[in-house]
């Protein structure tokens, strides 16, 4: 009778159950789509581009000392750091994602407050349209684009 009982308390537990099937071995692992990886790369190499062909621009038109003149040294670690984040997702290893990412958003949140200083350092000239202004603020306005494709990149990663 107590065989009978300890069964019958198995079958209603699903203690059997379990008992009979191989445990699961569950392995997760954070990755990147192909698509995902794809779409950062082109953004960040535009990106890359933009800035450092907006900086050789602006330096050009702008006279010598010039409040928001773009400086060579930020510009181009800017442009050196995105390009940076650009070959490590090129790479397609899923270990150099979050390195990449991470790259990217440091390189697009220093490149953005320094655009902004631009702006605002630069005196608007009234009777020059749309003014001097536009540049800087157009690229801190393309560098906000930019962090944020990183960030989403992270959040698809993690």
């Amino acid at each position: 009778m107590q065989t009978q009982m300890r069964a019958s308390r198995q079958a209603f537990s699903g203690v059997a159950r379990y008992k009979a099937m191989p445990p699961r071995l569950v392995k997760t692992q954070a990755y990147v789509e192909a698509s995902t990886s794809y779409a950062v790369l082109q953004q960040a190499v535009a990106y890359a581009v933009v800035l450092g062909a907006e900086g050789l621009y602006t330096r050009s038109q702008m006279p010598e000392g010039a409040a928001g003149r773009p400086e060579v040294v930020p510009v181009a670690a800017g442009v050196g750091t995105t390009a940076l984040a650009c070959t490590l997702v090129s790479l397609n290893n899923d270990l150099l994602y979050t390195p990449a990412f991470i790259v990217g958003l440091l390189s697009s949140g220093a490149m953005l407050a320094y655009c902004v200083k631009r702006t605002v350092d630069t005196k608007q000239d009234d009777s020059d349209w749309p003014g001097p202004k536009a540049w800087p603020a157009t690229m801190g306005l393309i560098s906000f684009f930019a962090l944020n494709v990183f960030i989403q990149a992270l959040r698809a990663e993690l």
